[in-house]
């Protein structure tokens, strides 16, 4: 393949996948071991992008991580028409609890929000929001790369929980 073939490769990669992608992703799917080539090709596309001044901005999420999506305008004048994910009130703040204290046990959790937690927890795995892996008698809860895409955050949870305490300034 070429360059530009590589660079196409890379804009169908970012468009379908559902999470940002990892520079080790890219340079899977185009069966290369070249981080400077890839980081050449996303960087062109980058800057493709932004000189079209389009709809989509190619967005580099944390170090070596890129997703597309739609620019802030574009967000803002069509969040009537993109299709959200219906969350509880109470969902939503269980969610929230898990993004800050992760790797959060789900008995503490309880502890803290109530035995409601547990539907709360269900609901938000059948999401895809929320990882669990058993722990002893509990399970312990983190939020998921999914979540993270979803909400604009990197799949990090130090990061997560420094931009949550960031928003709540």
């Amino acid at each position: 393949m070429g360059a530009k073939q590589d660079r196409s490769m890379i804009e169908a990669a970012l468009y379908a996948a559902d999470h940002p992608l990892a520079l080790g992703e890219i340079q899977e799917i185009l069966k290369t071991s070249s981080e400077t080539y890839v980081r050449k090709l996303v960087g062109e596309l980058k800057a493709d992008y932004e000189k079209r001044g389009g709809p989509l901005v190619l967005v580099e999420m944390s170090k070596d991580t890129f997703t597309l999506r739609l620019n802030d305008e574009c967000m803002t004048k069509l969040s009537g028409i993109i299709p959200k994910t219906r969350v509880s009130r109470g969902a939503l703040k269980t969610l929230a609890m898990i993004a800050y204290k992760q790797n959060v046990s789900q008995a503490k959790l309880a502890e803290y929000r109530g035995n409601r937690v547990y539907d709360h927890i269900r609901q938000l795995s059948a999401l895809g929001f929320v990882e669990s892996k058993p722990f002893g008698r509990t399970r312990m809860l983190r939020t998921s790369r999914r979540f993270a895409s979803y909400f604009g955050f990197e799949d990090d949870m130090d990061k997560i929980r420094e931009r949550i305490e960031e928003l709540a300034r």
